[in-house]
């Protein structure tokens, strides 16, 4: 663990006390002067950490791996974890080296420069507001199973929420509080020769975002943790309560490949059923009533133009409300 890391373990065990470069001095065994050097450089980084005469302080808890492996309680995901200051995209650092990631593996991010979502849609986080992760899986599965762990993630996710109230589900990726989206996932396979070598599972969540984070474009639609509970969030107690939820359940599902124990959370939380939506599929919109998800994660419509019962998979699919987001 270098400086900096360690100062940023300090400041987060400490949230939300100050503490002074004295003291963080003797706490690295350095002088004052490195500590202080170190700090600006992080502030100058955009780390969200307040100055207040001599002593310093966190804006909000930020990642940190310490904190997440005393959350964390798996026997393999997560026991390879990697945090890194900045990265383009969690997911395309993970794609890049898979042959180098244990099955397992975590990739985290304190910022994420061009991240994307399902569809190809941006999705871009800023130092410490969000929560930018990639879990890299090697199994042994069926490729009509891979669109299902959209689901299983989604309500693992779900699981590691509960404990804030109004969190939902938009099938298939979009994790909502408030009618505004605070999470994404987004499933990517790589295949070598026609063999799967590797799935990437990759989640964006908003969680300390403040307003003036959010583009202006997107504040009827996007929102974050803090910004909806009023509360500062802790990404290492939601990384580890996720991964810890993650693996059972998708221990599971390899084992019994039944759907059932996370298709029936979906739409237990699902912000759809029972409800009209415009669904766009390859450009052309129709208005449906949402009736439930399939147990192949399918989601079953009733298309209001011809009464037509359909079940549709998450391909180039868009689901919006008449004028809004939901």
């Amino acid at each position: 663990m270098n400086a900096k890391e360690s100062i940023i373990d300090i400041l987060n065990a400490l949230y939300p006390k100050t503490i002074t470069i004295t003291a963080l001095a003797m706490e690295l065994d350095t002088n004052k002067n490195n500590v202080e050097s170190i700090l600006k450089e992080l502030m100058f980084t955009n780390y969200p950490i307040i100055k207040e005469r001599q002593s310093y302080h966190l804006m909000h808890p930020i990642l940190s791996l310490s904190a997440i492996n005393k959350q964390l309680q798996t026997n393999n995901i997560g026991k390879s974890l990697y945090l890194y200051p900045s990265l383009v995209s969690t997911n395309t650092y993970a794609k890049n080296n898979l042959d180098k990631l244990d099955n397992g593996t975590v990739i985290l991010a304190h910022e994420q420069t061009s991240g994307k979502g399902r569809l190809g849609r941006n999705w871009s986080s800023p130092m410490g507001g969000s929560l930018s992760m990639s879990v890299v899986i090697k199994p042994d599965i069926d490729f009509e199973k891979i669109p299902l762990l959209t689901q299983l993630t989604a309500a693992s996710l779900l699981k590691a929420l509960h404990s804030i109230s109004g969190v939902k589900v938009k099938w298939p990726n979009d994790i909502i509080l408030n009618q505004k989206k605070i999470a994404g996932i987004l499933i990517e396979t790589e295949f070598k020769n026609n063999s799967l070598s590797g799935i990437v599972i990759g989640i964006g969540l908003n969680t300390n975002l403040k307003k003036k984070d959010i583009p202006t474009e997107l504040l009827d639609k996007a929102s974050s943790i803090k910004i909806e509970s009023k509360a500062a969030c802790d990404p290492n107690e939601l990384v580890g309560k996720f991964l810890t939820y993650f693996e059972h359940d998708y221990t599971q599902y390899l084992l019994s490949d039944d759907t059932e124990p996370f298709i029936s959370m979906c739409r237990d939380k699902s912000i759809l059923l029972d409800k009209d939506f415009w669904i766009t599929i390859d450009d052309h919109s129709r208005k449906a009533t949402v009736n439930t998800i399939d147990a192949f994660g399918n989601l079953v419509v009733t298309f209001h133009d011809t009464g037509e019962i359909k079940a549709i998979s998450s391909s180039n699919i868009s689901i919006r409300g008449d004028k809004t987001y939901i």
